[in-house]
C-alpha cells in the first residue's frame, strides 16, 4: 500500500480482536515492523479487553502509558538539535505529511478535517511545530479530546466525538470518515486522557523524514505541483 493508506489499514486491523491477532502474528513473525503502529493504535488493541491479546501486546510494546509522558521535553530538545545540524527538504516532506499529519489535519488545502486546520494554527515558530508534533498531550484543545468506543460485537473505534445521542454515537476517525454506531450496539464509550495524535511520531519516521516534515510544515504557503516531464520529441 502507498504510505498514505497504511495508517488507515492499521486502524481497520486494530478494530476487531481476530484482525488484531492476525496483525500481531505478522509483527511477531517480523514481516511487519512494530513501529507501523503508533501508541494510540496500540491503546486500541488494549481496548478490546481481551486478556490473551493484552498479553501479546505487552510482550511487544511493554506497558502503554495512559497519560502524558513528561520525558517528551527531552525528545523535543533532541529533535531540535537534529534539525539545527541539517535542515530538511520541504518538497520531500510533502509525502511525509500526507502519510502522517494529513490523516487528520488540513494544510494548504490538503489533508482531512478531523483535528484543527494547521494552515493557520500551531506553526507560528519552530518550537510550536516541535511541541505539537512531539508532545501533543501537553495541551489538548476543547473538542479535540479522543474517545474510544467498544461495540457489543467486539469492534473498537477511536476518534473525535461528533454526536452522543439516545439513538446513536458518531465518531470522526482518522482519514475524515464518520463512524455511526446505533446506541443499542455501544458497549462502552470512554474519553481518553491523551490526544488522538500519537506522541511517539519520531519512532515511526526516519531522521531524514522528520527533518523533511518539519521543513514542509515551516512553509508559509504550499508548494506548486511538480512540472510534468516533457516526453521525447517535446510533445
Amino acid at each position: 500500500m502507498r504510505p498514505s493508506l497504511r495508517p488507515q489499514a492499521i486502524d481497520v486491523l486494530t478494530g476487531r480482536p481476530a484482525w488484531a491477532a492476525a496483525l500481531i502474528d505478522a509483527i511477531e513473525a517480523k514481516s511487519i515492523e512494530r513501529t507501523v503502529l503508533n501508541v494510540n493504535q496500540v491503546r486500541r488493541l488494549l481496548a478490546h479487553d481481551d486478556e490473551k491479546l493484552e498479553g501479546r501486546v505487552t510482550a511487544i510494546w511493554g506497558q502503554v502509558r495512559a497519560e502524558r509522558n513528561p520525558e517528551r521535553e527531552k525528545v523535543i530538545a533532541r529533535m531540535r538539535r537534529l534539525i539545527a545540524e541539517k535542515p530538511g527538504d520541504p518538497r520531500a516532506g510533502m509525502p511525509v505529511y500526507e502519510k502522517t499529519c494529513g490523516q487528520c489535519h488540513l494544510l494548504f488545502g490538503k489533508g482531512n478535517v478531523v483535528g484543527p486546520d494547521i494552515t493557520v494554527n500551531g506553526r507560528e515558530t519552530l518550537d510550536a511545530i516541535l511541541t505539537n508534533l512531539l508532545d501533543p498531550n501537553l495541551v489538548i484543545g476543547k473538542g479535540y479530546e479522543g474517545w474510544t468506543l467498544l461495540t457489543e460485537d467486539g469492534r473498537a473505534l477511536s476518534g473525535l466525538l461528533v454526536e452522543d445521542s439516545p439513538n446513536r454515537v458518531v465518531l470522526k476517525v482518522a482519514g475524515g470518515k464518520e463512524e455511526v454506531v446505533p446506541r443499542a450496539e455501544v458497549k462502552t464509550l470512554e474519553k481518553s486522557e491523551v490526544s488522538l495524535m500519537p506522541e511517539d511520531l519520531e519512532k515511526t519516521l526516519s531522521e531524514e523524514e522528520f527533518r523533511n516534515l518539519v521543513a514542509y510544515l515551516r512553509l508559509e504557503k504550499g508548494l506548486d505541483a511538480p512540472a510534468k516531464e516533457t516526453p521525447p520529441g517535446g510533445r
